[in-house]
C-alpha cells in the first residue's frame, strides 16, 4: 500500500516537473518572439518624410513640432522649434524596440502611466508622428528607472517596456530653439552701452587680434578696471541661452537699458531691455554693417607653395589636359551667421533671459572702473 501510494505520489511530481519545464520553455519562447521586436516597423523608411510631431495630456497641455523649410517650428509659440532635438526624438521613435511585455489589464495601466491621456491625473502623453497621410500613435507613460519606458498603443491592450528612452514632454519651452547668440568675445569690435543709471559708454577692441578692450570715456581721477572685467563685457554673447520668448505686448514698454555689439565681420546686434519684478526681458534687432565688415578683412590665407610647369605636367594624368579650368568659385558667405538669423526670428518677441546675464549686458560704468579712492579726512 505504501508502495502504491508512493508510485503515485511520484508520478504526480514527475507530471508537475514536466508541466514546469514546458511552461518556463514556452514563456521563454515567447519572450525571445518579443524582445527586440520594433514598436513602429514602418517608421524608419518614412522619417525622410514626417512633417508634423504632436504632443497631448490630459491636462490640457499641448505641444505641435511642425516641419517649416528647412527646420521647425513650435506652432503654439510660432517659434523655431530645437532640430536637433526633434532630430533625436523621431530617431529614438524609429528605433523604439520592446523589451518585454506588461500588462493588458486596465486597471493596472496607471502604474506604468500607460493609462488614455483623456483625464486631468493621467500621468500619460499621447504621441503622435504624422507623415503624409500616415499617422504613429503612442501612448508614452512613466520611465522605467533609465532602462526605458513604459508604452502602450492607444489600439491595443498590451503594454509594454520599451528602449532607448524617449521624452514626450509636452511642455512648449523644451522644444524651442532657446540659442540666442554664441558669439565669442573676440570677434567683437565694440560694445555701446545706454544703462538705465549712469553715463552711457564705449569698448572697444581696435583690431582683429588685439587682445583686450578698451573703455571710454574714463571719468577724471579714475582707471579702467582690469583686463578680464572689460572682456568680459563682450563674452556675454556666448552661450548666451534664453528662457522663455512671448509676443512683444500691445503696449509696448519703454527699454531701461541698451546695448549694441558690433563684431569684426559686420555683425550689429541691439539689445533693449526692461525689468518686469525679478524677471529681465530683451528684444532684439540685428543686422550686418557691410562697411564695417570692409573695415577688418579677414586675414588672406597663406599662399601655396608654387609649382613647376614640368612639375605640374609630370604629375597631371593624361586626362587632365582636356579637363577644362573649374570656374572661380562666388563669395563665400560669412561663417557667423547670427545677424541673420536674429534678424529672422526676434521680430515682434521679447525674450525673458537669465538675470545674470542681463546684468552683463548692460553693465553700468562704475563696475568697470578701479574702486574709487577714499575721499581724505
Amino acid at each position: 500500500m505504501n508502495q502504491q501510494r508512493f508510485m503515485i505520489a511520484a508520478g504526480a511530481a514527475a507530471v508537475l516537473l514536466a508541466a514546469g519545464v514546458w511552461l518556463s520553455v514556452h514563456r521563454s519562447n515567447q519572450q525571445s518572439n518579443v524582445g527586440g521586436e520594433e514598436v513602429f516597423a514602418d517608421l524608419k523608411p518614412a522619417l525622410g518624410q514626417v512633417e508634423e510631431i504632436r504632443f497631448a495630456k490630459g491636462d490640457g497641455s499641448r505641444t505641435t513640432l511642425r516641419k517649416s523649410g528647412n527646420g521647425w517650428i513650435v506652432v503654439e509659440r510660432q517659434y523655431p522649434a530645437d532640430a536637433g532635438r526633434v532630430r533625436e526624438l523621431a530617431l529614438a521613435l524609429a528605433n523604439l524596440k520592446v523589451v518585454e511585455r506588461k500588462t493588458s489589464e486596465p486597471a493596472n495601466y496607471p502604474t506604468l502611466g500607460v493609462e488614455a491621456p483623456d483625464k486631468p491625473t493621467a500621468a500619460s502623453t499621447l504621441l503622435e508622428v504624422v507623415a503624409g497621410k500616415k499617422t504613429w500613435a503612442l501612448i508614452v507613460g512613466k520611465g522605467a528607472g533609465g532602462r526605458g519606458v513604459y508604452v502602450r498603443k492607444p489600439t491595443e491592450a498590451a503594454s509594454s517596456l520599451a528602449t532607448p528612452l524617449i521624452s514626450a514632454d509636452p511642455d512648449q519651452k523644451r522644444w524651442i530653439d532657446r540659442l540666442l547668440t554664441d558669439i565669442p568675445g573676440a570677434s567683437v569690435h565694440q560694445i555701446a552701452v545706454k544703462p538705465s543709471s549712469g553715463p552711457a559708454y564705449l569698448l572697444t577692441r581696435e583690431d582683429r587680434g588685439a587682445a583686450d578692450l578698451t573703455l571710454s570715456p574714463v571719468p577724471r581721477g579714475r582707471s579702467p578696471g582690469s583686463s578680464m572685467s572689460l572682456n568680459a563685457q563682450a563674452d556675454a554673447l556666448t552661450a548666451f541661452n534664453f528662457d522663455e520668448v512671448r509676443a512683444q505686448p500691445a503696449t509696448k514698454v519703454a527699454p531701461s537699458d541698451t546695448a549694441t555689439y558690433r563684431t569684426f565681420d559686420g555683425q550689429v546686434i541691439e539689445f533693449a531691455g526692461h525689468r518686469e519684478g525679478e524677471k529681465t526681458y530683451v528684444t532684439v534687432a540685428a543686422h550686418r554693417d557691410a562697411a564695417l565688415a570692409a573695415k577688418f578683412p579677414q586675414p588672406a590665407p597663406a599662399p601655396v607653395a608654387a609649382v613647376t610647369p614640368a612639375a605640374a605636367d609630370k604629375a597631371a594624368p593624361a586626362s587632365a589636359a582636356a579637363t577644362p579650368q573649374a570656374a572661380t568659385p562666388a563669395a563665400a558667405k560669412p561663417a557667423d551667421q547670427t545677424a541673420e538669423r536674429l534678424a529672422s526670428r526676434a521680430k515682434g518677441v521679447e525674450y525673458e533671459v537669465p538675470a545674470y546675464k542681463y546684468e552683463a549686458l548692460f553693465k553700468k560704468q562704475e563696475e568697470l572702473l578701479e574702486k574709487a579712492p577714499e575721499s581724505a579726512k
